[in-house]
């Protein structure tokens, strides 16, 4: 399966926007927070020799329309579930990136029969945990918490002025309400925590991470690949959090390598 333009597919509830290009065995990416499938217009282009490379938008993200609800990474990993099934596959390679490296955790808990190898990228077991985060990302969970939604939209304003635009499906403007897409994405994090619980995850499984990631410390990857059995880890030097993009060619082949050795 080839293709340039992203395509819409039905998922479950949705439609869901996504592009699979390349040759081999399917690989779908996740992507982070708040940046959508163009996060990994570079990557793709190292991975695509070897693997059906499949990007799409998460709920709330580019051109995917689901009904404006609260979900889960649960939800999330069930969506990404109905697209493989959608698309034809038996099984896939996933690999998710920081919130979407939660949802790739989810989706190998649950879905474990749809699976071969996992790429667990710039991720942790509990990102947004309360000890650790400060500033407008600790005062907007603190607010989604407490359904303050007025103070939560005020927030997210300032930390992603975009995000107060209204926003479009291929140009056309949607209900006001998908105005509130990444707040329900930000509360999607609340409940996750897979700490105790990735000794059941039966995937070979590579966790790569930059070692001055400023966002998740290395060592929640550390210790998460200490908890998955049999992972591997490979932590990238002089690269931050966005790995896909500062150093896309080294990751790319690490993961063509494993991945190829997964099957």
């Amino acid at each position: 399966m080839t293709g340039g333009p992203a395509s819409l597919i039905r998922t479950g509830a949705g439609l869901t926007s996504f592009r699979a290009e390349g040759v081999g065995p399917p690989l779908v990416l996740l992507h982070g927070l708040q940046v959508g499938q163009e996060l990994f217009d570079e990557l793709r282009a190292h991975l695509e020799a070897s693997f059906t490379v499949i990007t799409y938008d998460q709920r709330d993200r580019g051109d995917t329309v689901f009904e404006p609800s609260a979900y889960t990474t649960d939800d999330l990993a069930d969506d990404l579930a109905a697209l493989i099934e959608a698309l034809g596959f038996i099984r896939a390679h996933v690999l998710g990136t920081s919130f979407g490296g939660m949802v790739a955790q989810a989706f190998a808990l649950r879905h474990a029969d749809l699976l071969d190898g996992l790429v667990l990228c710039a991720t942790s077991q509990a990102p947004f945990r309360a000890e650790r985060i400060t500033g407008p990302v600790a005062e907007l969970l603190h607010a989604l918490g407490n359904g303050d939604e007025r103070r939560a939209r005020g927030l997210l304003a300032r930390m992603a002025p975009a995000a107060a635009s209204a926003p479009t499906v291929s140009g056309v403007p949607v209900p006001a309400d998908r105005d509130d897409g990444l707040r329900r994405r930000f509360a999607a994090t609340r409940p996750f925590d897979t700490r105790g619980r990735l000794g059941a995850v039966a995937a070979r499984t590579l966790v790569v991470h930059g070692r001055d990631d400023a966002v998740v410390p290395v060592a929640d990857a550390l210790s998460m690949a200490g908890e998955i059995p049999g992972a591997d880890a490979l932590v990238l030097a002089e690269c931050g959090h966005a790995w896909e993009n500062e150093r896309s060619a080294r990751a790319a082949a690490a993961i063509d390598v494993f991945l190829t050795g997964a099957r």
